[in-house]
């Protein structure tokens, strides 16, 4: 194994890679737009020119079509737009010159002839701020998210469309000042209900609307003076753009092995022009490792494949839903999956390490432990005085589950496809205009589109022989999240019986994902792999069972772990009448006011005060599987997230119920 990761590292070229993420760059690339469809025949090409068979699948973009809990939005085409100052005569946003200078999916619009007011609106999102100020037939100039203004500046109020200098703060690496020259990637995310206000929206630097900010700030005085000045400065604007029923694609190729067993690569090729990190980096490092794999197996430098490597390329999550629903029953023949998002940022220009994101608790598998066995391979970068000792020339982490990408779908355990994430966070630039591709690092391309390589290959070709080291790094993760649990209770004076808990919660975890290695053979070579698979299992309990006692007589002398009391309350089963993560839950309340307020609520009341309450709901769901009751999948939620409560699950699970989502059984 280690061989074949030497090899493939000395093939990937970076270069190749970073080549591959400036073409794919230059395209304008939103999710089900004439501009995604040039990006995708774009990499079809490129894709057959490195000798592979290459398809694309197509969906409707309709608004209306639902695959899994994904329901589609329309296709959307710009051609042009422009915001011009009238006095001083200023272009402020042109779509031409940068694609991010509109709110993505605006609909058309044509003020050429008649200059409109900009009204600022920098009192915070609340309308009671704004009492008897007059907004129809004008642009609202909105310094925060513009999303919080719709329902009531442009349905109620009147407001043609938006002007917004909004830069999106990430806490701890940038803020509104760090990016003054920049323009944020703002979209509307149309629903295609009845009531839904066809409007459009302008987006500024935040160097431009503090400009703008004065003018507006500088007309109200110079009014409040004189009331024949105009007492809002003016703009004429344009949109050339349509919304209509359309398509989307999906590109996907196959490197065939000898069985119907596969794994999967995802990466998404959505987002706008440049978007080189996000996500032009995962896309080029994908390509790059598919071209070295066949490469490498064509020519006899490699074993040939045991089980095929499929490769899509996807906007995300739009993409992600229909693919997997078209495939149906096929989908089991995946066993394993890689998602890459943000993978190329140079690490000395505001971006963090490369970070390998792990599974949810319910989805068990090995993979995890492959991948960070492959990054230890990876990181060899300089050796250093100890024989066999390297340092790294940059930064890698390995993480907890985080559900921002396509991984989050593949991994639910109705679509049972266990998925890692390769990406990269924090990023300076991200959904921004400077994610250009002088961001992009043709160095930490080549080590992601490496771990791409080394894991698909690896279990594409997986051997008994590979087992044992797996176990190996599966026995030593495990040994340190023991050794961190134990270490956090100590130090905040956790509860035993907590502890205790969260102990089990982990051994139960890696003895599963252990045991998802079996799933990998059949006949003689299964026995062989289930003999090491429950050795190793044995040796897992017995440091766990080691840990605890010496944990218990230095910090918790005579504590007996109590079985726990249930309220009959938490008694009952939730069954998931769904298939795939809900990410957009609003979605099945279009059309009824009540069900929307309800949804209304639960963010505002409930999801808001967690640390990531679309996390914590993602994983409420993943443990649903029929057979738990509500307190059981409160219990392992909360162990895994650390946070919630049990009293959140149950109003989380009884509003799905309301929703027709969720059906409850007795215990």
């Amino acid at each position: 194994m280690r061989t074949a990761f030497q090899r493939i590292i000395q093939s990937i070229s970076g270069e190749r890679a970073f080549y591959s993420v400036r073409e794919i760059a230059n395209f304008h690339r939103i999710q089900a737009s004439t501009g995604y469809r040039a990006a995708a025949y774009h990499v079809k090409q490129r894709l057959e020119e490195n000798g592979l068979d290459v398809s694309i699948k197509t969906y409707p973009a309709d608004g209306k079509t639902w695959y899994y809990t994904s329901k589609m939005f329309q296709e959307w085409d710009c051609r042009d737009a422009q915001l011009n100052l009238v006095s001083p005569a200023e272009c402020l946003a042109d779509f031409r010159a940068n694609n991010l200078s509109i709110i993505q999916r605006s609909y058309p619009c044509d003020f050429r002839s008649q200059p409109l007011d900009i009204v600022l609106l920098d009192q915070g999102s609340a309308p009671k701020a704004y009492e008897g100020l007059d907004l129809k037939g004008k642009l609202v100039f909105v310094r925060e998210h513009f999303q919080a203004f719709v329902d009531w500046a442009v349905k109620e109020r009147g407001a043609l469309g938006f002007v917004t200098d909004f830069i999106r703060p990430v806490k701890g690496a940038r803020e509104r000042h760090d990016l003054v020259d920049i323009l944020n990637y703002t979209s509307f995310w149309w629903k295609h209900t009845p009531d839904e206000p066809h409007t459009f929206g302008f987006v500024l630097t935040p160097r431009q609307g503090d400009q703008l900010a004065r003018l507006c700030k500088e007309a109200a005085a110079a009014h409040a003076k004189d009331p024949s000045q105009d007492a809002y400065p003016k703009a004429t604007c344009y949109v050339d753009a349509d919304l209509y029923d359309g398509e989307i694609e999906v590109v996907e190729t196959l490197l065939k092995g000898q069985t119907e067993e596969e794994v999967l690569i995802v990466s998404h090729l959505c987002h706008p022009r440049s978007s080189a990190n996000d996500n032009a980096s995962g896309v080029a490092a994908s390509m790059e490792a598919l071209k070295v794999i066949r490469d490498l197996v064509a020519s006899g430098a490699l074993p040939g494949l045991k089980r095929s490597i499929r490769m899509i390329f996807v906007p995300e999550f739009t993409g992600t839903y229909p693919y997997l629903h078209e495939l149906g029953e096929r989908t089991r023949r995946i066993k394993a999956g890689i998602n890459l998002d943000m993978v190329g940022g140079r690490q000395s220009h505001g971006y963090g390490p490369v970070n390998l994101s792990g599974l949810p608790h319910a989805s068990p598998s090995f993979i995890v432990d492959l991948a960070a066995l492959i990054m230890d391979e990876v990181r060899k970068n300089v050796p250093s005085a100890g024989k066999d000792s390297y340092l790294p020339m940059f930064n890698a982490v390995i993480s907890e589950f985080e559900p921002g990408s396509d991984h989050l779908v593949l991994s639910d355990p109705t679509i049972n496809i266990p998925a890692v994430m390769l990406g990269q966070w924090p990023d300076l630039n991200y959904h921004t205009s400077g994610d250009t591709a002088e961001v992009v690092d043709p160095f930490i391309l080549h080590k992601t589109a490496s771990i791409c390589a080394c894991f698909a290959y690896t279990l594409a070709a997986l051997a008994v022989e590979d087992i044992p080291l797996i176990l190996y790094k599966s026995r030593e993760r495990f040994v340190a999240e023991l050794s961190k649990q134990i270490a956090l209770a100590v130090e905040t004076g956790g509860d035993p019986a907590d502890l205790h808990e969260c102990i089990r919660h982990y051994r139960d975890f890696y003895l599963a994902c252990n045991r998802a290695c079996m799933g990998f053979f059949q006949g003689q070579e299964l026995a062989q792999v289930q003999e090491a698979v429950n050795k190793e299992n044995r040796l897992l309990e017995e440091m766990r069972s080691a840990m605890w006692r010496r944990y218990q007589e230095d910090f918790a002398p005579g504590f007996v772990p109590a079985p726990a009391s249930i309220p009959e309350i938490y008694r009952y089963v939730p069954v998931r009448k769904f298939t795939g993560p809900i990410v957009h839950l609003e979605d099945y309340a279009l059309g009824d006011a009540v069900k929307m307020e309800a949804c209304k609520v639960h963010v505002q009341q409930h999801q808001s005060k967690l640390h990531s309450g679309y996390m914590f709901d993602a994983v409420v769901g993943f443990y649903m599987d029929g057979k738990r009751s509500l307190w059981e999948i409160a219990k392992e939620t909360m162990l895994e997230t650390r946070d919630g409560s049990l009293e959140y699950v149950h109003a989380y699970v009884q509003l799905l119920r309301s929703f027709g989502l969720v059906e409850i059984h007795e215990a």
